[in-house]
Order: C-alpha cells, then structure tokens, then sequence
C-alpha cells in the first residue's frame, strides 16, 4: 500500500507551522517517513519517499555546493527537506532555491515552535499501513536470505529480485566485487562501509526504492554473506599461491592439487602471464568469480596456471579489470613450467607492444629432418660445442636424460643416481659451455634437436 501523506497536506496542518520556500512543484509527493540528519551526505542515509529534517549544520555556506546538495538529495529520491528557523542554517541563496525549482524539490520552512518529532510523528501516524508492509518486507528479506546458495549470495540478483534496488558489495582496496554482478562496480548514489573482515562497502545504486529501515537490516544480512564469501576467497587464494609455488621448485606434479580436479577433462592447462602491479585485485577477483586461484608472483609479473574454464574465467577478469593478459600454448605436465612461463611472459610482451588485451604465445614448431650424417653432425657441433667432447660424458648425458624426462628434475635426478644438487651443478656446468640453457625456450628447442641428432649419430 503507498503513502497517503503528501508534503502538501502536510504544509496544510496549521499545526506543523511549516511552510514552502522552493520546489513547490514537488508538494504532490507521498511522504512515508521523515527523518533529522545533519550530516553532510544525509542521501546516504535516507531514501526514496523520506522527507529530510534539518537545522542545517552540515549545509553548504556557498551558491553552488547548496545547488549540489539539492541535485544528490533529489536523485536519491529524498522528498525534500525541512529546516529550522532558529537562527543556525546559513541563508538559503538564491541559485539553491532556483536548482528546487528546476528539480521540483520542496524546500520547506518549519517554525521555532515545532520540533521535528512532531512531524516525524505525525508522518508515521498517517502512514501506519505502510510501516507495517515495512515489517512484511523485513520478514521476506530475512526468509529469502536464508534461502539462497553460495553462487545465488554472491550474484546479489536476489536482493534485486526483492527490493527493486541494484546493490553491490566491493571490496574497498582492491576494488574487486564481493557481492554483485561483474568484476567491478562502478560507484552508485551511496555508499555504506560494513563491518567485513576487509574493509569493504556497500554501493546503492540510482534509482533504489530502499528505505532507510530495509537499508540497515539489508547492509547486516549482506555484511554476513561477505563475510563467509571473502573469508572462503582469501584461504584459496593463500592455498593456490603456496600450491603453484610448490609446483614451481618441483615439489608437485598437476594431478597433486586437489587430484588434478582443477583440470579440464583433457588434462592439459596453460600458463598466464599478467601485471604484477593488479596481483592481488586479480587473485582475490579471480576466487570470487568462482575460479581457482592457482596464481602467484614471479619474475615481476603476475603468473598464473589455468585449465579448462577456470583459464576462461581468468581470461574474463583480466578484461574487465583492464590488465593484458599471456598465454602459454598448451601444457601437460608441471616440468614443463619453466619454458611455459617464458611463453607466457613472452606473449604478455607481445600483448603490451601491440596494445591488445591478451596474446597467446605463438612458437614455431622445429623438427629435425637428417637428411644426412654431416647435417646431423653439424647440428650436434653448432649447439652442444665442447659438450660433444668425450670428456664431457657425464655432462652430456645430464643434460640428455633432463631433456628425456620432460625437464622433471627430480626423476632425472632418480634415473642418474645422484642427488639434485649434483644434477643443478652439471646443468650450470652445461650452460657455461654451450651458452644455452634448458630455462629458454628458444635455447630448449636447440638442445633437444641437438640431442635427437646425436642419437642419429650413435644410431
């Protein structure tokens, strides 16, 4: 059921002694409840169909931040207002009461005499039907967020769906969505900070029809669900960083992280490359859109492995967080790492130059054709140098059986019978002498050609 009340009925009780300044255009308005603030943003705490109440402490002194103050009090909905004349507002100019004018927002004047309760008693009085439709909508409120599953708190729709009113939660030093369509949010008509693990707030959007007692209880059930989402977000997100970190020194293969449930049924992933500047607004955006954070910091830059959806949902939150993005080719297998994320970093290089969103990493793919002995034998001179020697046997072979386990160190390490240091110390000991190392994937595409060729060579 709508307001009765009307500010004009209102000015029309002798008893208010309230009178119109400005804005009489706007009289015509329901009124469902009236509210005193003194605050310098009072649209942040008062909505659609409220009449604001005011001695005028916080009102601009000058002609246009008083315009400003009628144009943000109108798009919030506010009714009007109301000020005292007990001497404290400054003087209302006349660009002020024009801007009312324009809006068909009413200024109005309320004697010495009468305190505001008495208006705000009178206006609860002749709108008791609509306090309790109020209550009502407190009951649905607090039903349906009881009801709704993690993905449902997370997109917000449902508070939508209830309230007419675009709402989002954002996570104030990241700027990431906590609750709410989309990745970002662009800023609403209010504001509310909530008392969430991280600073966040709640953004209002124009146009909301939520009065300021629905507000308060709406901004308590939603600091509840932010809680459980961000609290969920951050442990992924420290997990996924320890996991790939692992992952990196060799502790780990694919199928060890959740037993390899983060993969596409395929098996394969890839590497991104991002910005490292954007780290944790991506980690943190990235495990709220519902992907697994599988990212962590290294060689500047934002590295992060990826795999079946999850690779499109990062894809996704780069954009729209507005950081380029590369991309490896496919991978298989975590000792493939180290040349992955030089593709990554590679076409993340590619992606800045051209000033495109995102690249993938393009490489020629080589193949050793041995046409004849002398091809393969200069192949095997050019690339492995005095590697080729008889006395570099152990160096050699090292290097081979790195190349033979797809660059896993620790069953190299395994199949030689040596210790991994040992097996460190010959691959430097490798990259001093031939000037490449199994790191590049430029260098990589040399060494496992030279190695087929000396197999040709042996054969």
């Amino acid at each position: 059921m709508a307001a009765t009340l009307t500010l004009a009925a209102l000015i029309a009780d002798p008893i208010l002694d309230t009178s119109v300044i400005a804005g009489a255009s706007g009289l015509d308005q329901p009124v469902r409840w009236a509210q005193t603030s003194e605050m310098a943003d009072p649209w942040a705490w008062l909505g659609p169909g409220e009449l604001l109440m005011t001695v005028g402490l916080s009102l601009p002194e000058d002609a246009a931040g008083q315009r400003r103050f009628v144009q943000r009090a109108s798009a919030a909905g506010i009714v009007g207002m109301t000020v005292g004349e007990d001497g404290i507002t400054p003087p209302l100019t006349q660009a002020m009461r024009d801007e009312a004018d324009a809006c068909g927002f009413p200024i109005l004047s309320t004697g010495p005499t009468t305190p505001f309760a008495v208006i705000a008693r009178t206006v609860a009085a002749a709108n008791a039907s609509e306090q309790s439709k109020s209550v009502l909508v407190l009951s649905r409120l607090y039903q349906a967020a009881a009801q709704q599953d993690p993905d449902a708190k997370r997109s917000g729709r449902w508070v939508t769906d209830l309230c007419d009113a675009n709402v989002a939660v954002v996570d104030s030093e990241t700027g990431a969505t906590v609750i709410g369509d989309g990745t970002l949010v662009q800023d609403g008509l209010r504001s509310h900070a909530l008392g969430t693990v991280r600073p966040t707030r709640l953004v209002v959007g124009a146009g909301s029809t939520l009065d300021a007692l629905t507000l308060i209880h709406l901004k308590q059930i939603l600091t509840v669900d932010a809680n459980a989402l961000l609290q969920q977000a951050l442990a992924q997100v420290a997990a996924g960083e320890a996991q790939l970190r692992l992952a990196l020194s060799g502790g780990i293969g694919k199928h060890d992280i959740d037993g390899g449930a983060w993969l596409a049924s395929d098996g394969v992933f890839r590497v991104v490359a991002a910005p490292e500047a954007g780290y944790e607004r991506l980690t943190l955006a990235v495990a709220l859109a519902g992907a697994r954070p599988l990212l962590t910091r290294w060689k500047g830059a934002t590295i992060a492995i990826a795999s079946g959806a999850d690779l499109d949902r990062l894809r996704t939150t780069l954009q729209e967080l507005g950081h380029p993005g590369g991309s490896s080719t496919e991978q298989t297998t975590f000792a493939d790492l180290p040349g992955a994320i030089d593709e990554a970093l590679t076409a993340l290089s590619d992606a800045v130059s051209a000033q495109e969103p995102w690249s993938t990493f393009r490489g020629a793919r080589v193949a050793l054709l041995t046409r004849s002995r002398s091809e393969s034998m200069r192949v095997v001179a050019d690339v492995l140098g005095p590697l080729a020697e008889d006395d570099q046997e152990s160096l050699r072979s090292s290097l081979f059986a790195l190349l033979e386990h797809d660059l896993n160190w620790q069953a190299t390490a395994d199949d030689l019978g040596i210790h991994r240091q040992t097996l460190a110390y010959r691959l430097r000991r490798v990259e001093a002498l031939t000037g490449r190392s199994v790191r590049r994937v430029s260098d990589l595409s040399e060494l496992w050609l030279a190695r087929a060729a000396w197999n040709a060579l042996s054969a």
